[in-house]
């Protein structure tokens, strides 16, 4: 009796065992599962009925915007800021998910989201050494979806994506070239705009510098210590924007976006609900004797006069001393190549006007300098045989040397076409009067 009660009891227990594993979702199948979580993905994907707008950052610098718009059937549709190509025309190829160690979303045939990765440096713009392209991806894992927002990692260079949903207008503008129309806009910008800076509320001037080619912005100013501090980051286009990869800081201000106002001509930024406009300075921001220097830690340390004279626009009572000069070696058959200022230590400077007939010579001066801030004493100089064989022609430029101190800072041209960045060396005695060219 004993033994039929035990055996009773093992049946039931079993039973219920069969029951609750049947019905327990730890022990579903795991190709279900898989299946199941692939299809959410899926529906997401197709679930912006407009298509998506994606930001890349890749590691190997720049930042790239994309058009996405996915179908059932395995297909996407795409544009790029990449390029003016890309920004213009959709392409067409293929995705596909896969569940690799997290469900992830891969670009299956060559479209413009693989431009940036290509090891081809002509194409990617990346290194050629490396043959890894920008080192951007075009595998994606799903980490997150917040709201209208999907953020992805990428698989081999673990390359961040965010897309997110496209209302109707703006999928209407990028279809009809909106990328390339910011990208044009913001060529004619900087064409028209050379030297945009930010007014801060506390009276410093922010100098934003945007690189098309290398798809930068940088932020510069001088603090109260009067030490020259620089952010950076990259950008991508945007419809009327653009995007940056990290926030640029400035006391309470802090933004990730300049947005184009098509009617002004112009940048602006938000501080909370305040509207700030870039606005255009005739010179740059930065004072140059915070960038003109020795050693090489500064960015610049030397003044030429090309051979096409000094730079049009720009009045000066250096002018007709530079005149007289180069009438003096005409008048010997010769004519001058190129006069320049050169910091050669943190102590010396040399003066070289190069000049020709059927060969090139230079005539060279070298200075002792003292400096104190933005001011150069010149004194004790020494010339070289050519300096002291043409000794009548350089007396203009001699004697207008030894006339200092001098002040270093920029100089600016009333003339459109002089887009140079110039410096020059203004006589502390007679600001109207400076020895200048191009930096």
């Amino acid at each position: 009796m004993m033994k039929k009660l035990l055996y009773i009891a093992l049946v039931i227990t079993g039973f219920v065992s069969s029951c609750k594993k049947d019905t327990d979702p730890i022990f579903d199948d795991p190709d279900s599962r898989l299946s199941a979580e692939l299809a959410k993905d899926q529906a997401i994907l197709l679930s912006a009925a407009d298509g998506w707008k994606a930001t890349i950052y890749p590691k190997g610098g720049k930042g790239f915007s994309y058009y996405f718009k996915f179908t059932a059937e395995g297909k996407v549709t795409m544009m790029s800021d990449f390029n003016s190509t890309t920004a213009s025309a959709t392409a067409e190829s293929t995705y596909r998910l896969k569940a690799l160690q997290r469900p992830t979303l891969i670009f299956d045939t060559y479209n413009y989201v693989h431009l940036a990765a290509d090891p081809d440096a002509s194409i990617s713009g990346g290194g050629a050494s490396t043959a890894t392209g920008l080192a951007s991806d075009f595998e994606f894992a799903f980490t997150e979806v917040v709201g209208d927002t999907v953020k992805f990692l990428g698989t081999f260079n673990k390359n961040v994506m965010k897309m997110v949903k496209l209302s109707a207008a703006e999928s209407q503008s990028i279809l009809a070239g909106g990328l390339k129309t910011m990208i044009d806009a913001n060529a004619l910008y900087l064409t028209n705009n050379k030297y945009p800076y930010i007014p801060f509320s506390d009276g410093v001037k922010g100098a934003i510098a945007i690189d098309a080619n290398a798809k930068t912005v940088k932020l510069n100013y001088v603090d109260s210590k009067e030490v020259s501090q620089t952010q950076s980051t990259t950008f991508a286009f945007g419809i009327n924007k653009i995007y940056l990869n990290t926030f640029l800081t400035y006391g309470n201000l802090s933004f990730n976006e300049m947005t184009w106002d098509a009617v002004a001509k112009t940048y602006y930024v938000m501080s909370g609900a305040t509207r700030i406009n870039l606005l255009n300075s005739p010179t740059p921001i930065t004072p140059l004797s915070l960038m003109f220097g020795f050693p090489s830690t500064f960015t610049y340390r030397k003044i030429t006069i090309p051979s096409t004279g000094l730079p049009a626009g720009v009045t000066s009572g250096f002018n007709a001393v530079y005149a007289s000069m180069v009438s003096l070696f005409s008048g010997t058959g010769r004519t001058i190549t190129s006069t320049s200022l050169t910091l050669n230590s943190n102590n010396t400077l040399t003066v070289d006007v190069v000049y020709a007939t059927t060969s090139s010579f230079t005539a060279s001066a070298s200075f002792t300098y003292s400096r104190v801030g933005d001011t150069f004493t010149l004194s004790a100089p020494v010339y070289n045989g050519n300096w002291n064989t043409r000794a009548t022609q350089v007396a203009p430029l001699q004697n207008y040397l030894l006339s200092g101190p001098f002040r270093v800072d920029w100089v600016s041209s009333s003339n459109p076409s002089n887009t140079s960045t110039m410096g020059g060396f203004y006589r502390t005695a007679d600001a109207s009067s400076f020895f200048y060219g191009t930096m």
